[in-house]
C-alpha cells in the first residue's frame, strides 16, 4: 500500500512535490495500489519510485519524469504520458490501453505482457525496450524507434507501424495480422514465426530480416528491398505486388509449399552498360526511368541495385521480381533510357550547370518527395526526414529535461512547448519541412539558450 505521508504531499499539488523530490534525492516514494485517476501530475518528478499497481487511468503525466519507476501491473489506460521520460521504467503487465504516449522515452523499458492496445505511440523511443509478449493491436507506432527492442510474441495486430524504426528488434512469433507498416525500417530484425497475414508492408526495409516460418499469405511489399532476406520455410499461398494491393500473386492459384522461397530468395537482376562511358547525370536519367516502368509495368517493381561508374564499362544493375521479367524490363529500360537521353541532350551542358552552382552555391530547401522515406536536399546534400524527426525530438528532449519552474517558461509554458514540438513531428512526417522550421525558430525565440544553443535548432534554422 501507498506511503500515506508521501501519497498526501503528491496531492499538494507538482510544484510541491517536485520541490519535496528535490530536498529527498535518496529517498524512494512509495505509491503503490494508490488511486491517482485523473490527476495532473504534468512535469512532476517521479522517478525511482514504487508504483505497483497504482491507478493512474485518465491522469495527465505529459512531460512527467518517471525514469526507473516500477509501475508494474498499473493501470495507466487513457493516461496522457507525451513526452514523459519512462526511460528503464518496470511496466510489466501495466495496462496503458488507449494511452497517450506520443513522443515518450520509453529506451530499455520493461513492457512484457503490457497491454498497449490503441495507444498512440508516434514518434516514442523504444530503444532495446522489451516488449515481449505486449498487446499492441491497434497502436499507433508510427515513426517509433524500436531499434534492438524486444516483441517476441507481442500482439500487434491492425497495429500503425508506418515508418517505424526495427533495425534488429525481435519479433519473434508477433501477431502483425493486417499490421500497417508502411516504410518501416526492419533491417535485420528477426520476425521468425511472426503472423504477418494481410499485412502492409510497403516500402519497407527488410534486407538481413529473418522471415523463418512467418506466415506471409495476403502481404502487400510492392515498393519494399529485401536484399538478403531470410524466407525459409514461410508459408504463403498468395501475395500483393502491385501499388494498390489489388493484384492478386499468383492471379488464379496458391503457391505450392517452398514455392515462395525459390522464386524470392533472390531477385533477379538486369544489367544496363555504358559502352560510351558514363555522365555524372546517367543515374538521375536511369532514376526517371524506373520511375516510369514503374508506373507503366507494376508488376516489373524494377528497382535500381547498384551503380558502378569505374572501370572501361560502368554499368548500372536493376532488380525485378521474376526471372521471366528480366528480357522484357531490360528493353523498358533500353527504350526509356534512348528516349530520355534524345530529351535531354540539347539541355545537357545547362542543367550540368545547374547541377555544379547547386552544389557549389546552395541557397534554399526542397523537397524531392515526401513521405517516411522522404529526400530533402539543402546545402548540396541530401537529408532523410528521419533526420528532421531525430532533430525534432532533440528538442523535445531538452525542452521535457528543464524544471517546469526554470525561468525558460517565463514567456510559454512547458506543456505548450512540448505541444508544439509535436505539432512539428506531425507536419515532418507529412513532408512539410519548412513549415515545421518555422514553428521551431518562433519557439527559439520564446525559449531561449535551452534550444537555441542546440545542434538541432541549428539543423532547423539552417532551413530558412
Amino acid at each position: 500500500m501507498a506511503n500515506p505521508e508521501h501519497l498526501k504531499i503528491l496531492k499538494e499539488g507538482v510544484e510541491a512535490w517536485n520541490k519535496w523530490r528535490g530536498e529527498n534525492p535518496n529517498l524512494r516514494p512509495d505509491l503503490s495500489a494508490a488511486y491517482l485517476g485523473g490527476a495532473d501530475l504534468d512535469g512532476a518528478q517521479l522517478y525511482q519510485m514504487n508504483m505497483i499497481a497504482a491507478n493512474l487511468a485518465w491522469a495527465n503525466l505529459s512531460g512527467a519524469f518517471l525514469m526507473n519507476t516500477e509501475l508494474r501491473e498499473g493501470k495507466l489506460n487513457h493516461a496522457k504520458l507525451s513526452h514523459a521520460d519512462l526511460q528503464s521504467a518496470d511496466l510489466t503487465d501495466a495496462d496503458l490501453s488507449g494511452a497517450t504516449l506520443q513522443g515518450a522515452d520509453l529506451r530499455g523499458a520493461v513492457l512484457t505482457h503490457a497491454n498497449l492496445a490503441t495507444t498512440d505511440l508516434r514518434g516514442a523511443q523504444f530503444v532495446r525496450a522489451d516488449l515481449s509478449g505486449a498487446r499492441l493491436a491497434g497502436a499507433n507506432v508510427s515513426y517509433a524507434d524500436l531499434e534492438g527492442s524486444l516483441l517476441a510474441r507481442a500482439n500487434l495486430r491492425e497495429a500503425f507501424l508506418r515508418g517505424a524504426d526495427l533495425q534488429g528488434a525481435s519479433l519473434k512469433d508477433a501477431d502483425l495480422f493486417m499490421a500497417l507498416l508502411d516504410h518501416a525500417d526492419l533491417w535485420n530484425a528477426n520476425m521468425e514465426g511472426a503472423n504477418l497475414r494481410n499485412a502492409v508492408l510497403r516500402g519497407c526495409s527488410l534486407t538481413r530480416t529473418n522471415l523463418t516460418d512467418a506466415v506471409l499469405t495476403g502481404v502487400k511489399l510492392y515498393g519494399s528491398s529485401r536484399d538478403d532476406w531470410i524466407i525459409k520455410d514461410v508459408k504463403c499461398d498468395y501475395i500483393f505486388w502491385d501499388r494498390e494491393g489489388k493484384q492478386r500473386s499468383p492471379k488464379d492459384r496458391d503457391l505450392e509449399p517452398g514455392e515462395f522461397e525459390r522464386l524470392y530468395a533472390s531477385l533477379p537482376t538486369i544489367e544496363y552498360v555504358f559502352e560510351h562511358g558514363m555522365s555524372p547525370l546517367d543515374p538521375l536519367i536511369m532514376d526517371r526511368v524506373v520511375q516510369g516502368i514503374r508506373e507503366k509495368r507494376p508488376e516489373f517493381d524494377i528497382k535500381i541495385d547498384s551503380i558502378n561508374a569505374r572501370g572501361l564499362a560502368p554499368s548500372i544493375k536493376f532488380t525485378v521480381q521474376h526471372e521471366e521479367q528480366k528480357g522484357p524490363a531490360l528493353e523498358e529500360v533500353w527504350k526509356g533510357y534512348e528516349i530520355k537521353l534524345k530529351q535531354l541532350e540539347c539541355e545537357r551542358d545547362r542543367y550540368w550547370e545547374l547541377i555544379k552552382a547547386a552544389f557549389d552555391k546552395p541557397r534554399e530547401v526542397k523537397l524531392i518527395s515526401a513521405g517516411p522515406g522522404a529526400i530533402v536536399a539543402t546545402d548540396g546534400s541530401t537529408i532523410n526526414i528521419q533526420q528532421h524527426i531525430h532533430n525534432a525530438i532533440e528538442l523535445q528532449k531538452a525542452i521535457a529535461q528543464e524544471p517546469v519552474e526554470s525561468k525558460t517558461f517565463a514567456k510559454i509554458a512547458k506543456n505548450k512547448a512540448l505541444d508544439i514540438i509535436g505539432k512539428v513531428l506531425e507536419d515532418i512526417a507529412k513532408g512539410q519541412v519548412k513549415e515545421a522550421a518555422k514553428q521551431i525558430i518562433e519557439l527559439g525565440k520564446d525559449l531561449g539558450p535551452i534550444i537555441a544553443k542546440t545542434a538541432a535548432y541549428a539543423f532547423f534554422r539552417s532551413m530558412m
